[in-house]
């Protein structure tokens, strides 16, 4: 399957050798930085937490994670309709979940982009709703993160309210960017974005939620945590994807929950172990079932190199037009 991919979605061979190399070593860094703390815990603790779970716990665990799927899966299918008015119903599900293998085995900066092409038809509007679902996954976890830092970092809270506070007063603004002309070229139709800018905020604020209430569960299975504290210490392990060092926060992660769960009677032990469960069943069961379809649906990327060479162009020339006109 690596030598299929590498086939339809490789670019030249220096960018291809790059593009590997940078996600060698971001693999490498997070299993060091995993290596490093399962080292410096009590394994034997971590193993007897995630054992000792109980059925009714795991059961629920289960129900969120079914939810927090379905969740993403509609925000997905919602951002598709809005944009594109090329594609079937049929494949949104292989897209959706082929988005999680991509973005643990793809190098470079297509990874889960590469999703689109599990739906064929044209392209430029599924690029768009790719583009909307990731920037409010990271406009939230940015938001997020930084309303928790004063917490840590009191002596520079203003700093951080203040650009919360401008991020938030930006948003009502956001259409209007996505008005630009470098956008409005990969429009398939028309569009109004601030129904559709609400709905994606809402699905990602949902998934945060979803995240919290698995945390939540699992924690007071094995000891007591209150909900504000939950709240806080979900937003800093949840902020390690804004950490690009690893792939998925692999390792980061861990590390955060080993240090920051303690702070509320968590053992080090039990907070890598739970963390490792949570990532395991929220990405790496997606990511086994996008295995499939992608096997399934291979013809369905004979394009793909084309459109990546189409879109990159589209941005830079717009991008070197609108230098030459200052």
């Amino acid at each position: 399957m690596f030598r299929w991919l590498n086939k339809h979605f490789g670019g030249s061979m220096k960018d291809v050798i790059k593009q590997k190399l940078a996600f060698v070593v971001k693999y490498l860094t997070g299993l060091a930085l995993l290596i490093w703390i399962l080292s410096r815990i009590n394994r034997q603790q971590m193993l007897d937490t995630l054992l000792q779970i109980t059925p009714s716990t795991f059961l629920i665990l289960l129900a969120l994670t079914v939810l927090n799927l379905v969740n993403q899966y509609l925000r997905w299918r919602y951002l598709i309709e809005q944009q594109s008015a090329d594609f079937s119903h049929n494949d949104l599900i292989p897209s959706f979940f082929a988005g999680f293998t991509f973005r643990l085995i793809l190098p470079g900066g297509h990874a889960e982009i590469s999703k689109i092409f599990m739906l064929p038809g044209k392209k430029r509007g599924k690029v768009l709703a790719f583009a909307i679902e990731k920037f409010f996954q990271t406009y939230v976890k940015t938001l997020l993160v930084l309303g928790g830092l004063p917490f840590i970092f009191p002596q520079f809270k203003w700093v951080f309210w203040l650009i919360v506070i401008g991020l938030i007063l930006l948003y009502p603004f956001l259409p209007l960017l996505w008005k630009l002309n470098l956008f409005k070229k990969f429009q398939e139709k028309e569009v109004n974005y601030h129904p559709i800018f609400f709905r994606a905020l809402l699905h990602s604020l949902g998934v945060f939620v979803c995240l919290i209430l698995q945390y939540y569960v699992l924690l007071n299975d094995t000891g007591h945590i209150e909900w504000s504290s939950t709240l806080l210490a979900v937003i800093y392990i949840w902020g390690a994807g804004l950490i690009p060092v690893s792939v998925s926060g692999l390792g980061v992660r861990e590390n955060i929950a080993a240090y920051i769960l303690p702070k509320y009677g968590i053992p080090a032990a039990s907070a890598v172990g739970l963390s490792l469960l949570i990532f395991f069943i929220n990405a790496i069961i997606p990511a086994l079932i996008g295995i499939y379809f992608i096997q399934q649906r291979q013809h369905h990327f004979k394009d793909a190199k084309d459109t990546f060479k189409s879109v990159s162009s589209k941005i830079y020339n717009h991008s070197k037009k609108q230098n030459a006109q200052k």
